[in-house]
């Protein structure tokens, strides 16, 4: 069920990439560019597990014992937890993955630095459904309803990411607020799903009600993520052409002349 469900998602998240890929003006970044953020994407799922054990044992020393245990307040709890070992550390990880990737492809616009992003975020997304659908069939298929949420997360941190760098470029004076919520964002409505899905302490209680109240916040939490999916997915699409307009770099001599040959 895994392979049968990261196939799928591979499939669904290709189609979207290419898509992205394709509409970038004057002209698509190259293939082997646009191929190395989804590699480092793959790579990151595999950095995730040492990185996560390294935290909660950390934690679980300092602590004297698990969060879930330390804490008292199941909603803290929740927070806590999806936040150290899910929201966290897996956007630190694709964080670091796509400092990487600046330094290799070297982004020409904020375009390009939204695209690779979520290129890192397809590859994540693919090697982690192969994962989870090896543990849990159904938790994988219920994965294919939040297909882009990891290109999601990585589309939020490379535009603003972009914006940091366009900001320097232009000499204007908000590069720190974009750096702060390229890493804000994704880290927010990952805890947040996570506390509300994986380790939603509500859904483990005894009492009728209060299992019902936690249903429908995470019913609420999952309807409004698979919306923003499509959300940014369309907005992205209709900024093509302003954020390829916004340079972060001087156009290479052959772009220059190319363009120059178009012009005249």
């Amino acid at each position: 069920m895994g392979l049968i469900v990261a196939i799928i998602t591979a499939i669904i998240c290709t189609v979207v990439y290419v898509r992205m890929y394709k509409r970038e003006l004057p002209e698509p970044a190259g293939v082997k560019k646009a191929a190395i953020p989804v590699a480092l994407g793959v790579l990151a799922v595999i950095l995730v597990a040492p990185v996560t054990i390294l935290i909660s044992l950390s934690t679980r020393r300092l602590l004297g014992t698990s969060i879930k245990e330390a804490i008292s307040s199941p909603i803290l709890s929740a927070l806590v937890q999806a936040f150290l070992l899910a929201g966290f550390t897996e956007e630190l990880v694709k964080f670091l993955m796509f400092l990487i990737t600046i330094k290799i492809v070297k982004p020409r616009n904020v375009y390009e630095y939204g695209m690779f992003c979520a290129g890192i975020g397809f590859g994540f997304t693919v090697l982690e459904d192969l994962f989870y659908g090896a543990t849990n069939p159904i938790t994988a298929v219920t994965r294919l309803l939040f297909f882009a949420m990891h290109m999601m997360f990585g589309l939020l941190m490379g535009i603003h990411l972009g914006f940091a760098k366009y900001s320097k470029r232009e000499g204007l004076n908000d590069a720190g607020k974009h750096i702060f919520l390229a890493f804000f964002l994704p880290v927010l409505w990952h805890t947040i799903f996570d506390s509300v899905t994986t380790v939603n302490p509500a859904l483990d209680s005894n009492n009728d009600t209060v299992q019902m109240i936690g249903l429908i916040v995470a019913l609420i939490v999952m309807a409004v993520s698979i919306t923003l999916q499509f959300v940014l997915l369309i907005r992205f699409k209709k900024k093509t052409a302003e954020y390829c307009g916004m340079m972060v770099t001087d156009p290479e001599p052959s772009d220059t002349y190319r363009n120059g040959e178009e012009n005249g």
